[in-house]
């Protein structure tokens, strides 16, 4: 889905906007659900938000990017709002000299999301993380026992599997904002495979973001992210489970990458010509 206000990353619309415009924006559509819930209405279906990175995009993404892709290909395509959480992704975009202003994480927004909530009385139910770490990620939040949790779900999700108990909590909770924390590609392919049933007015694909609100996993320094560099410091915190991932992925990356801009000069050719 092309859009004007976005970096078109193998078609995945990537969002041009800041932190505070993509919090704003998100804030928006939950004010929207709200209402229509009080005017007698569902508050969904939702919009969906995906905060993606360079896993996302390998797993996407086929080696030859003008081939089909998959079905989570199709999920980042139809999004309302993809954001770049991700420095290769931002550097990539200027590169391309089409930017995009800054790095939108869904472990910045994820927090930020929960606090605005609270604070503007709205509610949020989390689906994913386990009762241990959103206990402590609710309380470095300041919202335990607040209103503003309308719930959590801990359960062991299939997206294969039928879902009817589980829509059913969620509509019996009444969020407005969904977090959906199950990891790539599981959460993506969950929300659009009942996308219709969802009774909530946003849906997001946060990972493991509680995980790292919680302070249970470390964050890389704040200058290591702004370089563009978290990735070798999950390495070193997780080399066993991360270093294949993260190799394979710089490489698949990498030529993606290249085949992008070795596009996007031969349609300016083209063009020019």
């Amino acid at each position: 889905m092309e859009r004007a206000d976005s970096f078109s990353l193998f078609g995945i619309p990537v969002s041009r906007v800041t932190n505070a415009e993509a919090l704003a924006r998100i804030l928006g559509w939950a004010r929207e659900g709200r209402a229509r819930r009080e005017a007698g209405l569902s508050a969904g279906p939702p919009k969906v938000v995906a905060t993606v990175n360079v896993d996302f995009v390998v797993n996407a993404v086929p080696w030859r990017p003008w081939r089909r892709g998959g079905e989570l290909l199709d999920c980042l395509r139809g999004a309302d709002m993809v954001t770049a959480d991700g420095m290769p992704i931002v550097a990539l975009s200027r590169i391309l000299f089409d930017p995009l202003p800054e790095r939108v994480a869904g472990s910045d927004l994820t927090p930020a999301l929960c606090r605005a909530c609270a604070a503007e009385g709205l509610r949020f139910f989390v689906l994913g993380g386990t009762p241990e770490v959103l206990a402590d990620a609710f309380a470095r939040l300041g919202v335990s026992g607040s209103p503003a949790i309308a719930g959590t779900d801990s359960s062991r999700v299939d997206p294969d599997a039928p879902q009817d108990a589980l829509l059913a909590r969620i509509s019996a909770a009444r969020p407005d904002v969904l977090f959906v924390a199950l990891g790539n590609p599981k959460q993506e392919l969950w929300i659009r495979r009942n996308l219709a049933r969802i009774d909530a007015a946003v849906a997001l694909g946060v990972g493991g973001s509680f995980n790292f609100v919680s302070g249970r996993v470390r964050r890389a320094p704040r200058w290591v992210q702004r370089c563009g560099l978290e990735w070798v410091h999950r390495i070193v915190q997780e080399p066993g489970r991360l270093w294949r991932r993260y190799a394979v992925g710089f490489v698949k990356f990498s030529w993606l990458s290249a085949c992008l801009a070795c596009g996007r000069v031969f349609v300016r050719g083209r063009v020019k010509t």
